[in-house]
C-alpha cells in the first residue's frame, strides 16, 4: 500500500502514513501542550527537527524512546523552566543533557553557551557541597578557578572536563587524609605524604600541580615530583608502526574516518583531541596531493590518506559547521573517547602511536619544522627531539649558509 501523505511505498505500515510523513506528527505531538499548540520559544526547535534530522526513522525513534523527549515534554508544558541549569538538573544523565543542551543552543532556543563548561560547573557546585569542611571546599574550588581549568581549558572542550573531575577527586583525598590525621596543610609531614602516595601515575599526575599551587600560594610545603618522562615505555616498535600503518593503507574495507584518524596518527603523531576538531576549511582538495593544515605550514597527505579525507569533506558539507568528524550532540564534533575506541578495534593504541611518529619525525626533522607542520609549540617539538636523541643546535648556521 501506498504512503496516503506522499504516495511512497517504503517504510509503509498498514494503513498508515511513512515515516516522513509521520515526522511533523510526531513533532507535533511531543512539543504540543494540552492545548495542542506549540510554545512561541520552542518552534525554533520544531523547525530545525523538521529540517535538519536526515534520518526520518532514528529521529521517530528518539522522540518516542529517548531521555531527552521526556524533558522535552515538560519543557513543552511548561512543568520545567527553559533554562540550562535546571535541564541539567532534571536530566542527570549526562549524555542525555549535553545532547539536549546542544540541540537547543543549535536551533536557537538557547542562547549560546559552553555546554560542556556548564555542565562542569554544575557538577563542580553539587560535589564541593558534598566536602565536609568548609575550607577544604575553598581551596578545591579556587584551585580548580584559579589554576586547574586556566591551564587546561582547550583539551577540556573536548573531553567533557573528565581529567579535570579526576584530578580534583585525587586532590579533595589528599586533604581528607591530613584531616584524618588531625594535621592541616601546613603541619602535614612530607614523609607522610611520600607514605600516603601509590604508584598510580594519576595521582602522581593530579598532586604534584597540586601541591606545586600551594606552595606558591604559601599554603603549604609539601611537594610531589613530576613524572619523569611520561613518554617512556608508551611507543611502538618502529616496525610495529608501519606494519600498523600498511594495515591503515591497505585495508579497503576500513572506514574512511577510522582510515583517516588512524593514518594522521601513525604518520604524523596528531592528538586524538585534535583531530576531532579538523574541519573542512582546513583541507585543501583543489588539486593533488591533497592537503591538510594543523599548524603554520600545510601538510602534503599520502594519496590513501588524501582520498579517505575527501570522502569526509564530502559528507561535512551536509553540516554547516564542517566538521570532518561530527558527533552525536548537534552542532558538535566528536569526542577522542569514540575515536579511540574505533583505533584500538582496529589493533591501534593512539598514544601509543603518537608517541613513536613524533619521535621519529623529530628524529628526522628539526624541531622548528616539526612544530611548523603539526601546530605544537617550538619547546614541545624540542622536547621530543631530546627524547628521541636528536641534536639540532647547529640548524639555523647551516639553514642560513645554504640558504
Amino acid at each position: 500500500m501506498a504512503c496516503p501523505g506522499c504516495g511512497s511505498i517504503e517504510e509503509i505500515r498498514k494503513h498508515h502514513l511513512c515515516v516522513e510523513c509521520r515526522r511533523p506528527v510526531a513533532i507535533q505531538q511531543l512539543l504540543a501542550d494540552d492545548a495542542g499548540e506549540i510554545r512561541a520559544d520552542l518552534h525554533p526547535l520544531a523547525d530545525y527537527l523538521l529540517t535538519h534530522h536526515s534520518n526520518a526513522v532514528s529521529l521517530e525513534r528518539w522522540l518516542h524512546k529517548s531521555k531527552c523527549a521526556l524533558v522535552l515534554r515538560e519543557l513543552a508544558d511548561g512543568t520545567l523552566p527553559l533554562a540550562a541549569e535546571a535541564i541539567i538538573a532534571r536530566a542527570q544523565s549526562g549524555q542525555s543533557v549535553a545532547f539536549l543542551l546542544s540541540l537547543l543552543v543549535r536551533s536557537g532556543v538557547l542562547p549560546e553557551l559552553d555546554v560542556e563548561g556548564t555542565r562542569f560547573n554544575h557538577w563542580l557546585n553539587g560535589w564541593l557541597n558534598d566536602i565536609d569542611h568548609p575550607e577544604d571546599r575553598l581551596i578545591l574550588r579556587r584551585y580548580c578557578a584559579w589554576e586547574l581549568l586556566r591551564s587546561a581549558r582547550v583539551s577540556s572542550l573536548t573531553s567533557g572536563f573528565q581529567r579535570q573531575r579526576a584530578f580534583l577527586k585525587y586532590c579533595a583525598a589528599l586533604l581528607e587524609e591530613i584531616r584524618s590525621q588531625q594535621e592541616t596543610l601546613a603541619t602535614f609531614p612530607q614523609r607522610r605524604l611520600d607514605a600516603y602516595l601509590t604508584d598510580s601515575p594519576s595521582q602522581r599526575d593530579a598532586l604534584a600541580p597540586f601541591t606545586r599551587w600551594l606552595r606558591r600560594h604559601r599554603l603549604s610545603n609539601l611537594r610531589v615530583e613530576f613524572r619523569v618522562n611520561r613518554l617512556e615505555g608508551r611507543g611502538y616498535a618502529a616496525d610495529h608502526r608501519w606494519q600498523m600503518a600498511r594495515k591503515f593503507l591497505s585495508d579497503a574495507d576500513m572506514d574512511p574516518k577510522t582510515r583517516a584518524a588512524g593514518l594522521l596518527v601513525l604518520l604524523y603523531g596528531i592528538q586524538l583531541t585534535r583531530i576531532v576538531t579538523i574541519t573542512r576549511a582546513q583541507v585543501d582538495t583543489s588539486s593533488r596531493p591533497v592537503t591538510l593544515t594543523v599548524g603554520a605550514e600545510p601538510i602534503e597527505l599520502p594519496e590513501i590518506l588524501g582520498d579517505a579525507i575527501v570522502e569526509l569533506v564530502d559528507a561535512a558539507k551536509r553540516h554547516p559547521e564542517g566538521w570532518l568528524f561530527p558527533g552525536r550532540n548537534p552542532g558538535r564534533h566528536l569526542t577522542p573517547g569514540p575515536l579511540s575506541r574505533r583505533l584500538r578495534t582496529e589493533g591501534l593504541l593512539a598514544g601509543s602511536a603518537r608517541t613513536t611518529a613524533l619521535i621519529e619525525l623529530t628524529r628526522q626533522l628539526h624541531p622548528r619544522i616539526v612544530s611548523d607542520l603539526l601546530g605544537i609549540t617550538t619547546a614541545s617539538a624540542a622536547s621530543w627531539s631530546r627524547l628521541a636523541g636528536g641534536e639540532w643546535s647547529d640548524y639555523p648556521t647551516l639553514r642560513s649558509t645554504h640558504a
